[in-house]
């Protein structure tokens, strides 16, 4: 079988792009012939490093419904004789239709891959923002909002009208799914498979390479990481906890809001690491926290979990239950509430006996999202199209 994935951006620094070569290296070490196909190519230096050599990547130009695509695009079905396109940038419903009239008169399959919650994303939330902290006309807002939410439940509709699987991260986000581009509630079409840990992990937690460390890994923005909310709530537990400390590893558009906020609380103990590799910090620190507002399938809490790093996560997304289950980390209810973070937060930093023992439980856990069982879901679905 050949595969063929489709990108909006790749090589490229992001957790879709990194779970993309993930699996398309495994899938040629299982003997699949694989393609990358690509609108942006930023980082080419990433596929030097990560890609496997079989891997072929190919380049399409924007617009991305231009004809000059279509031809390019049907080429490359018939160069690499591609049995399924797996579509990772589901959610303008014209790459589909880019897909689809590509294949058209072959025996090639489409499967769509939506790696957020199925009903909402960043436009939708900009909105909602403003609307929380009456920014602009609250009745222009509102309509807005209204708009937005109907092309996005249209453009995902067709989206799945024209695939042959969608595919989601996690069984709770189906019914979420169904529910709101209204299709059947027995529809065989969606399954969910969960994106694999990326990064190696650990057999055994090392307790003598555990620090008192909190870490928070991802992009530095505001609109769904919300990263702002860890200064607030460190700076409630550093005084009590200062022998702890936080780490803050990435990088993003917020990242000079962030650390004017740093230096404005006079809070200690903060560092800022800029983007790095995140698997030494995972196997030093105790804690891993994550307060965004809204996720699809962060790979960061498997990741931490695989290095025995315990989650405590804000319960803003429905697959927070698929990968946390009791005694494996402690999610915070939502709707975010500083000092609910905060005694949950104590609690844990305060009970060593019990964060160990959570340690060991998370690693243990994590193993449900290690390649070769996510690979076997892939060869499943595969084998049913």
């Amino acid at each position: 079988m050949n595969i063929l994935f489709l990108m909006g951006v790749y090589p490229n620094y992001g957790g879709v792009e990194k779970v993309s070569t993930i699996l398309a290296n495994e899938f040629v070490k299982r003997g699949y012939g694989v393609s990358i196909v690509s609108f942006e190519q930023p980082h080419p230096e990433l596929a030097e490093q990560e890609l496997n050599k079989k891997v072929k990547l190919y380049k399409l130009e924007y617009p991305v419904r231009s004809g000059r695509n279509v031809k390019t695009l049907r080429h490359i079905l018939e160069t690499e004789h591609v049995n399924v396109i797996i579509n990772q940038w589901v959610v303008p419903f014209y790459v589909a239709r880019l897909c689809r009239k590509a294949m058209k008169g072959t025996d090639c399959r489409l499967i769509c891959v939506h790696h957020n919650l199925p009903n909402t994303n960043a436009r939708i939330k900009d909105i909602e923002i403003r609307l929380d902290n009456n920014k602009g006309s609250k009745l222009l807002n509102k309509i807005l909002l209204f708009a937005v939410k109907s092309v996005s439940r249209l453009s995902l509709r067709y989206t799945f009208s024209k695939c042959d699987k969608y595919v989601v991260l996690s069984p709770s986000f189906i019914p979420i799914l169904q529910n709101y581009i209204s299709v059947s509630k027995d529809s065989s079409k969606i399954i969910s498979i969960a994106n694999p840990v990326t990064i190696e992990g650990l057999e055994k937690v090392d307790f003598d390479r555990k620090k008192k460390e909190v870490l928070y890994v991802g992009r530095i923005e505001y609109n769904q990481k919300r990263t702002f909310r860890l200064v607030e709530i460190w700076k409630e537990l550093s005084s009590k906890h200062s022998d702890w400390k936080l780490t803050i590893v990435g990088d993003g558009p917020d990242t000079v809001d962030l650390k004017g906020r740093i230096n404005e609380s006079g809070v200690k103990n903060i560092d800022m690491v800029g983007f790095k590799n995140p698997k030494d910090f995972y196997r030093r620190a105790s804690i891993l926290l994550l307060v965004s507002e809204y996720e699809g399938f962060p790979l960061v809490i498997a990741e931490a979990m695989n290095n025995g790093c315990v989650p405590v996560v804000l319960d803003s997304f429905a697959a927070v239950h698929d990968i946390i289950k009791k005694g494996t980390g402690l999610i915070i209810p939502y709707p975010y509430d500083k000092m609910a973070v905060v005694k949950m937060m104590d609690g844990l930093m305060s009970e060593s006996e019990t964060l160990n023992r959570m340690s060991e439980e998370a690693l243990a856990y994590s193993q449900n999202f290690k390649l070769d069982n996510i690979c076997a879901e892939w060869e499943k679905l595969f084998q049913t199209l």
